[in-house]
């Protein structure tokens, strides 16, 4: 921690639990949907993902995120299993499968950057269960 605060990083943790492949429970979405928020706010760039082993839980996540840039699925399953090794998890993937980006996606889709004023500080991203504000028009 005293290595993040003295180059002033950014920590983000989702409290995602390891799991064995023959457990039944899976991630929550709305975790990777809260993850997939920050990976994709600019703000937060440049990014690490990883989680104890950088494969399984780091994995959906990608995997998600490749997901929301429009990869096609076979292409999302050929990295994860690239990057996961024979640890490779097929829960993994048809978590990966099911996910949906929907929500996400149409967030990049309208408004990304809301101004409130001038400054990189006053921007901030919008997501659509925002309301978004029409800037009033003054007419001269």
């Amino acid at each position: 921690m005293d290595f993040v605060d003295a180059h002033d990083i950014k920590l983000f943790q989702f409290g995602i639990e390891g799991k064995t492949e023959s457990s039944s429970t899976s991630i929550p979405n709305h975790t990777i949907t809260g993850a997939l928020k920050v990976l994709i706010d600019v703000r937060n760039h440049p990014v690490l993902i990883h989680c104890k082993r950088g494969k399984h839980r780091t994995g959906c996540l990608v995997g998600c995120f490749r997901k929301l840039q429009t990869w096609c699925l076979s292409s999302v399953f050929e990295e994860y299993q690239r990057f996961a090794g024979v640890k490779w998890r097929a829960t993994d993937l048809r978590f990966i499968e099911t996910f949906e980006v929907m929500c996400l996606r149409q967030c990049l889709y309208s408004i990304i950057y809301q101004y409130q004023g001038y400054g990189s500080n006053k921007r901030r991203l919008l997501y659509q269960e925002e309301s978004i504000q029409k800037p009033k028009i003054k007419s001269i």
